[in-house]
């Protein structure tokens, strides 16, 4: 399903040495991305620019020309950019939320976002520690904390199968304890340092615990995205992440979790991070429908 989508959501990242053009002039640069109808050169002089395809006659790929008559896979698949050639990366930050309002209602609430992403080669793999606890007057209202990791291996440039397992505690909720282990293939549609977008579906087993009703657990089918996007020079970055699925069986029905926000740099480290969260559940035992505001100062590596 993801395969065939790959050219409806957006061209694909590429490296470049050099574009020849049809009147004899070179751009050298890095290609940003390649159309049918256009090239995105970033350029060291004149910064990135958009040539036509039509101007563009060949294309050297790190001192190896290939002619433009040949086949896309052969221009679009430079060794520096197969999986296997990707050198190490790593980055990640902790966000923190704190909120005291004295009102007719007296609140005390604060949320932990930790995050960590790796890759080299092959595999990339994804880290995410969460806690969030809220007091009304005195009374707790909110307490849980969330772990999960996430392992990718690639087996092509956008191919990747992805794992997962999460665990999550809520010490308010009737739905007191959830963990889930899931397998299943991924697709990234582009990855460059302005965007990238993957996909992922995954067979999970699952494991509910209740307060106040007997364990359950389930297969489920789950449906996960990971997107950023940063605007206007990399001075904002809007970033969506989640997932969603149902259960084969069981009590427990439809899963909704997803969040959305952006993260203004306020120097090279720290960041103005502002998000909305949803976490819904369907199930027979209890429905769970909880909706979190965000607004936090995050320190970025």
């Amino acid at each position: 399903m993801f395969w065939a989508l790959s050219g409806l959501l957006g061209p694909l990242p590429l490296s470049a040495d050099t574009l020849w053009l049809a009147n004899g002039d070179r751009i050298t640069g890095t290609v940003l991305r390649h159309t049918t109808s256009a090239w995105q050169v970033d350029t060291e002089a004149a910064g990135i620019l958009n040539i036509a395809a039509e101007h563009v006659a060949r294309v050297v790929w790190s001192g190896a020309e290939v002619p433009m008559s040949d086949p896309l896979e052969l221009v679009t698949t430079p060794a520096s950019n197969l999986p296997e050639n990707r050198s190490f990366s790593s980055s990640g930050g902790v966000d923190v939320a704190l909120e005291y309002e004295n009102s007719a209602v007296d609140t005390h609430e604060v949320d932990i976002d930790l995050r960590q992403n790796v890759a080299q080669g092959v595999w990339r793999h994804r880290w995410r520690g969460r806690y969030h606890r809220e007091y009304r007057d005195g009374e707790r209202r909110d307490n849980d904390w969330e772990l999960a990791y996430s392992p990718e291996r690639f087996v092509s440039r956008q191919r990747f199968w992805h794992g997962r397992v999460s665990a999550k505690r809520d010490w308010e909720e009737d739905i007191s304890r959830r963990f889930a282990l899931g397998l299943g293939p991924g697709y990234q549609f582009w990855d460059t340092e302005q965007s990238a977008f993957s996909l992922s579906a995954l067979l999970t087993r699952n494991r509910f615990s209740y307060a106040n009703h007997p364990e359950e657990r389930f297969y489920a089918w789950a449906l996960q995205w990971q997107f950023n996007r940063y605007f206007w020079q990399e001075l904002f970055e809007l970033y969506a992440t989640g997932r969603t699925g149902r259960a084969f069986s069981g009590a427990t029905g439809f899963q909704f979790n997803a969040e959305t926000g952006v993260r203004y740099p306020l120097t090279e480290w720290m960041s103005l991070n502002m998000a909305v969260e949803a976490d819904w559940v369907e199930n027979s035992a209890e429905d769970l429908r909880d909706t979190l505001y965000h607004i936090g100062l995050g320190v970025n590596w």
